[in-house]
């Protein structure tokens, strides 16, 4: 889904640039969608695994996500953050090292029927909170509520601070995506 809106963005862009062949079009192109959809920015895995770790100690009793149940996986970060419900850290290039892949997308992944699947929101919200802090607990609720109603398009939800929140429900899972938007 992002790589589609990235090709669009990018056409309108062009198109721009062609049709009036006027610095100020691109100039505004470009701020009209940092206006719609916002952005944050680059950080890497460990910085934003650290922010939201700050936001879980801070604010639960919640286990953090630990290099202890860290591992790797066809190129992404996967920490145990307890029975059934994983943090997953997706970065734009992986390179195998925390300080310095930059992050593309994060997944609070949740089992089905596990017994801590009632974490789910509260781990969420810190997740989404660690990508952006400027969202509030109101926002969040919000976005976790349309990204489960768009679910069935395919489609993410953005509040126009920075980053995309998508849901996909599987048989046996249900992921919730938090997708970092940069300049």
């Amino acid at each position: 889904m992002k790589k589609i809106l990235s090709v669009l963005l990018c056409g309108v862009m062009l198109l721009g640039i062609t049709a009036c062949g006027n610095e100020n079009v691109e100039n505004k192109q470009s701020q009209e969608q940092v206006q719609e959809y916002g952005y944050v920015e680059r950080e890497t895995a460990e910085v934003l695994v650290a922010k939201f770790n700050t936001n879980v100690v801070d604010n639960s009793s919640l286990n953090p996500a630990s290099k202890d149940y860290l591992t790797t996986h066809e190129n992404a970060y996967w920490y145990g953050l307890i029975t059934g419900v994983y943090l997953i850290v997706y970065p734009i290039e992986y390179t195998g090292n925390l300080d310095s892949d930059i992050v593309d997308y994060m997944v609070l992944y949740v089992e089905k029927n596990s017994e801590y699947e009632s974490t789910t929101n509260e781990y969420l919200e810190y997740l989404i909170k660690a990508n952006n802090q400027d969202i509030t607990t109101e926002e969040v609720n919000a976005l976790i509520a349309e990204a489960k109603n768009s679910a069935s398009t395919g489609k993410t939800v953005n509040n126009g601070k920075g980053i995309d929140i998508g849901y996909i429900d599987n048989d046996d899972n249900y992921q919730y995506q938090v997708i970092r938007l940069y300049e």
